[in-house]
């Protein structure tokens, strides 16, 4: 090929290119319609706050537990709750729909604690190294987190994952106890990775506080 058909690109350009495909520059981006999912997020609405709400939100990043909270519960406008992080609107909403998003996961899986998992899986599992990657993967859905928290490479972490969810598959056959462990890590294995991996956004960096209610 020619010269001529060669455009130049500067490498910083390149590199943001591919570092977070799926975050908007929402200083770019205009203000959007405050307009709430509804059907989407209905299972808000009439729900007990605290043994039904309270629980997912506590499994997703903090930023998006205010969020959700603050907009669905106390019923804020979009544009106050950017005015409150020195935000844009354009970036709550984004937070909003990535918030919905992870509990509508959280909400089609089967529901367990860390205690039972730990306990259930010794059955099958003679490794702490398996137990400690599918419980890893259970709260955060990403292998290089677990691979960083457990000292292992990130490709260890996928094998061994796999393996456990094959193995959890076969046992699911056997006892109708491990059906739901089944459900949990097949679904993360399916299309779920990363769902609950929180991507840090310069946009929030220092804004509005760890905590706004």
């Amino acid at each position: 090929m020619s010269n001529g058909y060669v455009i130049p690109i500067d490498p910083a350009e390149l590199s943001n290119r591919f570092a977070a495909p799926d975050e908007p520059d929402f200083d770019e981006i205009d203000e959007v319609e405050d307009v709430a999912d509804e059907d989407g997020a209905s299972f808000l609405i009439g729900e007990n706050y605290e043994t039904a709400i309270q629980p997912l939100l506590d499994r997703i990043p903090q930023r998006e537990a205010d969020l959700i909270y603050l907009y669905y519960i106390q019923k804020k406008r979009q544009a106050d709750i950017a005015e409150i992080f020195g935000v844009t609107q354009a970036a709550v909403s984004y937070r909003l729909d990535r918030g919905l998003q992870r509990i509508k996961f959280l909400r089609s899986i089967p529901a367990t604690t860390e205690e039972d998992l730990r306990e259930d899986l010794a059955e099958i599992f003679s490794s702490s190294i398996d137990i400690d990657i599918l419980v890893g993967m259970w709260k955060t859905t990403c292998q290089s987190e677990v691979a960083n928290s457990l000292n292992l490479t990130q490709g260890r972490v996928r094998h061994r994952f796999f393996k456990a969810v094959a193995t959890l598959e076969e046992c699911a056959k056997e006892d109708p106890r491990f059906v739901p462990y089944f459900k949990i890590f097949s679904s993360i294995s399916d299309k779920h990775f990363n769902m609950l991996r929180e991507v840090i956004l310069p946009q929030w960096k220092g804004r509005g506080g760890d905590v706004c209610f």
